[in-house]
């Protein structure tokens, strides 16, 4: 069984290097996913955010954010764990497909990690940047 580093690591390896589908590997199949809460009117322009639970809604909502989102280059600045508990911050630039504008941002997901697998994904950023993309907004 794999230790939460060694879980952690090749989560975001499999991430940061684009393989969505390794990626899912390292969730447990009832994988609880919080990609932010949905505010009406001011975070809703990003399909894929939400509670979702269990690995095919989390790959059902990768390939909404992958339809509209051109990942760029992401990658892992720092990665914390302690027991089961994993935090990784990571430096994201990617353009949104249908403006063609660039955002750039750093966000920290949350994982907690039992029997070498991801039961939990909680993701923490300031949205502004995807939204000013998302809605082609100049700087």
């Amino acid at each position: 069984m794999s230790t939460t580093r060694e879980t952690a690591t090749g989560w975001f390896d499999a991430l940061t290097g684009g393989d969505f589908e390794r990626a899912l590997g390292y969730l447990a199949d009832d994988v609880e996913w919080i990609n932010y809460t949905p505010v009406p009117g001011w975070n809703d322009a990003m399909p894929w955010i939400g509670t979702l639970r269990g690995k095919a809604a989390v790959k059902d909502s990768l390939g909404v954010f992958a339809g509209v989102v051109e990942l760029g280059k992401e990658e892992l600045v720092e990665l914390v764990v302690d027991g089961e508990q994993a935090m990784g911050v990571l430096h994201e630039r990617s353009t949104v497909r249908k403006t063609g504008m660039a955002f750039e941002i750093e966000f920290i997901q949350w994982l907690t990690v039992r029997d070498g697998k991801i039961v939990r994904w909680k993701s923490f950023t300031d949205p502004s940047q995807i939204l000013r993309a998302i809605k082609g907004a100049a700087v």
